[in-house]
């Protein structure tokens, strides 16, 4: 507060701004103003972006159709007693990472599971099983059965062992053996080709997950190939001529798994003595006995059976095995709904892990006759 000059009373001192001053200042607070909402505005439009970008982006698309279950088992054959390090490694806790690694090279996408790592494994048993059930869907069996797995169980499925402290080991379904009993692959320890009662020695439960929409699990058979009661196929007229491998109906058991179709292109077939067809046994009128010989040579091979009136067959069973090593094995295959007193022809191919096939030569059979009926006797 001062004195006002000349009269000595006190006046407040204001401060002030000239005209001109004034409309600098609100022009230069505009601008400001204006650069300030822009920066904002454009901050905001990258948050906004960004977050739709996370919520609409679709998930992983997890299917098992797209699952291969022959290149699941040969990584599980390449890796079985090593670490991938394209991949993270969990000490001595691996299982469930090295049988996720073995699906993902089957074509499965893992990243669909929250629990999956940045290298799209899954790491825990408990994490893998809640995939396999809730999102790949696969059918399940449980048991504490040390002696028999479920015969829908296939090469490339999986079986995870427990005790009373619940899910503790994973391992890959990596063979079958002549018995139809499965062999495992697995990490920590590390196994090949070991064995059910091997597995059972450290657990009390198991629980199995068949892939069911695999493309070589196209029939789930009561009991193994090798017997000729195995699976039965009963044939329905071929689409073309051309085509050499028709769908069949399904051959189902507990599982209810569903035939597929078989695609493979067999005009360009040629035989090879790894492959022999053998002649049918057990003809009767309606059905028989297929047979042959695989040696699969040290790679894995699945087999399949084309009958049919002609050289151009126009029916197939379903897809078997998948074999390995290089020991010969008998391949025998029942099928029924054949015509009686009808001259067929047959022959037993082999489908490499590239798809590439390898066939037997033509072999013939003829069906029984349909006996006479008995002559009627009037008194």
């Amino acid at each position: 507060m001062n004195l006002a000059e000349g009269k000595g009373s006190p006046y407040l001192a204001i401060l002030s701004r000239t005209m001109w001053e004034v409309r600098s200042c609100t022009v230069t607070n505009s601008k400001a103003e204006v650069r300030w909402r822009r920066q904002i505005a454009i901050v905001l439009a990258i948050i906004v972006a960004t977050a739709s970008s996370v919520v609409l982006a679709p998930a992983p698309r997890v299917s098992a159709g797209t699952y291969n279950p022959l290149k699941a088992i040969q990584y599980a054959n390449q890796w079985w007693n090593k670490r991938n390090p394209k991949f993270q490694s969990y000490g001595v806790g691996d299982c469930a990472n090295f049988v996720s690694q073995c699906l993902i090279a089957g074509g499965l996408n893992l990243r669909a599971s929250a629990s999956a790592d940045t290298s799209g494994s899954i790491g825990e048993c408990v994490n893998l099983d809640a995939f396999l059930t809730k999102t790949l869907k696969a059918t399940i069996w449980k048991t504490s059965s040390r002696s028999r797995a479920p015969t829908g169980l296939q090469p490339g499925d999986v079986a995870i062992f427990g005790n009373w402290l619940g899910l503790r080991h994973a391992v890959i379904v990596s063979a079958k053996q002549s018995n139809g009993q499965p062999l495992f692959n697995a990490h920590t320890f590390d196994r090949k080709n070991t064995t059910l009662g091997w597995l059972f020695s450290a657990w009390t439960y198991v629980k199995y997950y068949h892939i069911v929409k695999s493309p070589i699990t196209v029939a789930v058979a009561s009991k193994p190939a090798a017997s000729a009661k195995t699976a039965v196929v009963t044939p329905k007229p071929a689409i073309s001529a051309k085509t050499a491998v028709v769908a069949q109906p399904a051959v189902t058991s507990r599982s209810s798994v569903h035939a597929a179709v078989l695609d493979p292109q067999l005009e360009s077939v040629k035989p090879a003595n790894l492959v022999t067809t053998l002649a049918p046994s057990l003809v009767m009128l309606t059905s028989a006995v297929l047979n042959g010989v695989i040696k699969p040579d040290s790679q894995l091979v699945l087999w399949f059976f084309e009958y049919g009136v002609s050289e151009t067959y126009g029916f197939a069973t379903n897809k078997q095995g998948p074999l390995l090593g290089n020991m010969t094995n008998d391949i025998h295959f029942a099928v029924t709904g054949l015509q009686p007193d009808t001259l067929y022809h047959t022959r037993l191919v082999g489908v490499a892990l590239d798809g590439s096939l390898t066939a037997g030569s033509d072999t013939t059979f003829r069906t029984a006759a349909t006996p006479p009926a008995a002559a009627t006797v009037e008194d």
